[in-house]
């Protein structure tokens, strides 16, 4: 009885030293753990950015909603609201290869065709500044982030009752007309001696491909955010409210969006 009663517990031991260890053993991941036998429930770490709204051109201000400025012959102006659709964010490494984030989301496209797409669309207000791009596993070297400002084919295409409502497609973000996307909407006043004749400026088409050059590194299993500027301000510089048309502030709003970010440190 003595011999059975010391061979259970040696066996218990045994057991317990041949146990495998469940873990990440994915070297990108935020929760990696070389120690383990079996990989499992591995996080991976996201990339975001962060936006400032200063004007470097002529001073730090940073730009304000409700606030008068002068446009191109000292008019004044003042811009009640900004809405602007950023997408397809794409990080370009030192060899030039293209890591983009590995979330996705089901949409229905206007036509019923259903599927799977990379989810990385945010819409910039100016009274938010931190974005979660989503997640990455592409540690190294990089020289350049491209994005959008607009939609591309796809999620122009969206039908905006189909995405959940947390999403910026979704229909409760105002942004779709019932036939298209708005990619960028500005309500302003144009002359501020009536402030209650109020002109509102959609763009629906016309995607802007940016690429802002910046050498960064991510490191493996670790969060990544660039600090991004748009001067806002510099939507309105060379347009006058006054005496030019709609169709042309329309015009100079959209090539004035190519023209308003840079990375800061």
């Amino acid at each position: 009885m003595k011999k059975i009663l010391f061979f259970i517990p040696f066996l218990i031991f045994v057991w317990s030293c041949n146990e495998e260890i469940e873990g990440c053993l994915n070297p990108e991941a935020s929760n990696f753990d070389p120690s383990a036998d079996v990989s499992c429930c591995c996080e991976y770490p996201q990339f975001g950015v962060r936006f400032s709204y200063d004007n470097y051109d002529v001073d730090t201000t940073v730009f304000s909603i409700n606030t008068t400025y002068n446009d191109a012959i000292d008019s004044p102006y003042s811009v009640n609201d900004i809405s602007i659709y950023l997408s397809d964010f794409e990080l370009i490494k030192t060899n030039n290869s293209v890591i983009r984030t590995e979330d996705s989301i089901e949409i229905q496209l206007q036509n019923g065709t259903v599927g799977s797409y990379i989810d990385d669309v945010i819409i910039l207000k100016t009274n938010v500044f931190q974005y979660d791009i989503g997640t990455m596993q592409n540690s190294g070297n990089y020289q350049s982030l491209r994005f959008k400002v607009g939609l591309n084919n796809i999620f122009s295409q969206t039908n905006p009752d189909s995405v959940v409502t947390t999403s910026p497609l979704s229909v409760f973000n105002d942004l779709h007309n019932g036939t298209e996307y708005i990619f960028s909407e500005i309500e302003m006043v144009k002359d501020t001696s009536n402030i209650f004749d109020v002109s509102t400026y959609q763009i629906t088409q016309n995607a802007i491909q940016i690429e802002l050059n910046y050498n960064y590194t991510i490191t493996a299993g670790f969060d990544k955010t660039l600090k991004i500027n748009a001067d806002l301000k510099k939507i309105f510089e060379t347009i006058d409210f006054n005496n030019e048309t709609d169709e042309a502030i329309k015009l100079k709003i959209i090539d004035n969006l190519a023209t308003i970010f840079t990375i800061v440190e």
